[in-house]
């Protein structure tokens, strides 16, 4: 059987988002040849040349944090360009069976061109679903019309693709809802991939490994940003630690948010037990930060887009069977049971205060409560998600075999 070339095409430095790291090296471990191109590092610093089997081709500029839209914008124009020529010259010097681009932006889809047009099949992966990301970070007065151009550049970016991914069934049914067809979209879940967290890692919390003595930790890592709800956490810990002084609160990862937060902290009195930490690539760092923690909070706002995220962090707290407090959204909900999840409401810092007193205070609450959560998670095992991915890849590279008869357009709901 012929080898399979694929490229990725990500508007991140790799392997410093997930889900392209995830794919990339699933396809990588089934013997697929597997190229990503990305940004380079904001820092200056040198990008391997692989990582875990995958080929990187760095182009030459990094993304701007926290920069207004226009300047973003500009950059994705610029990044297409780079894009387009660097995927264009590797096709031609190896051609490839399908490119995986991800968004944001969809429209990066269009580096894809050339190479389209020789014959490699294209996957778009809307990781945001872009209007309602544009609507919730807009200011009232431009939310309608940000909503209306990205929907645009939407529709025409999955029109291009010959298949669409994305991360969930919330997302899938805003897209269904806006035109595309169900015959080329499926999710793929971000489930915790066993080599970045090995089982061997599952245990008991810290916490109760030192006999309920010391700190309760609970933990925060992704995007630091206002509209994932870390100010709530925040405020939170501080209402918390009225009634158990023992809690504190570590956020690892990188954003714009990160000095407001800070101010915050200090504001509320808590910033010596509010520790941020910078991001670090998916790998064994990662999966110790996890289970060093006795629980984790996602408190996202519930602003129209947040109500439709499936966070990673969750499944991979799940997996490792650590507690967590989450906001009440759909999206939530068709993951976990309320028994599994201590569910709050997104606005309600005194909510999860609560929680944060009633975990700690509970043992078997804990118990109960990790049991639960690993029980839901068995249906989203990055083991299913990998082989569903690799499955896909083979259709669209064999053009006669039709995609709905590998059963990929399952939903996770």
């Amino acid at each position: 059987m012929k080898r399979l070339r694929i490229a990725v095409i990500i508007f991140d430095p790799y392997p410093y988002e997930i889900r392209a790291q995830r794919l990339a090296e699933a396809a990588a471990d089934a013997g697929v040849e597997v190229d990503a191109i990305c940004l380079s590092l904001d820092s200056g610093a040198r990008l391997p040349d692989a990582f875990n089997g995958v080929r990187i081709y760095p182009l030459p500029m990094a993304r701007s944090i926290g920069a207004p839209l226009a300047v973003t914008t500009i950059e994705w124009v610029r990044f297409l360009a780079l894009a387009a020529v660097k995927v264009t010259q590797l096709h031609h010097r190896h051609p490839y069976d399908v490119i995986h681009v991800h968004n944001m932006p969809d429209f990066l889809v269009f580096a894809a061109l050339i190479p389209k047009l020789r014959g490699a099949r294209v996957i778009l992966d809307v990781q945001d679903v872009s209007p309602e990301l544009m609507a919730a970070k807009a200011g009232k007065r431009l939310r309608r019309l940000l909503y209306t151009l990205a929907a645009a550049q939407e529709r025409i970016s999955t029109a291009f693709a010959d298949y669409v991914v994305t991360v969930g069934w919330p997302f899938e049914q805003r897209l269904l809802a806006r035109g595309v067809p169900q015959a080329k979209l499926t999710s793929f879940i971000n489930s915790a991939d066993p080599k970045v967290f090995p089982a061997s890692l599952q245990g008991p919390i810290p916490f109760d490994a030192r006999g309920a003595q010391g700190p309760f930790r609970f933990m925060f890592y992704g995007t630091i940003s206002r509209r994932l709800g870390i100010d709530t956490a925040i405020r939170a810990l501080a209402l918390a630690r009225q009634a158990e002084p023992q809690l504190e609160l570590d956020i690892m990862g990188s954003g714009d948010d990160i000095a407001a937060f800070q101010a915050l902290a200090a504001e509320l009195g808590v910033r010596d037990v509010v520790r941020f930490r910078d991001a670090v690539a998916p790998g064994p760092e990662l999966a110790d930060f996890v289970v060093s923690h006795d629980a984790g909070i996602v408190s996202y706002h519930a602003d129209g887009f947040a109500d439709l995220l499936l966070p990673t962090k969750a499944y991979e707290m799940a997996w490792l069977r650590r507690p967590m407090i989450v906001s009440n959204t759909p999206a939530i909900r068709s993951m976990f049971r309320p028994e599994s999840v201590m569910l709050c409401d997104s606005e309600s810092p005194e909510e999860f205060a609560q929680a944060m007193v009633r975990l700690k205070r509970s043992a078997p609450l804990r118990t109960s409560l990790v049991a639960n959560a690993a029980h839901d998670y068995e249906r989203f095992r990055w083991e299913h998600e990998r082989e569903r991915y690799n499955a896909l890849l083979q259709s669209l590279a064999e053009t006669s075999s039709p995609v709905r008869e590998l059963g990929l357009n399952q939903q996770a709901n």
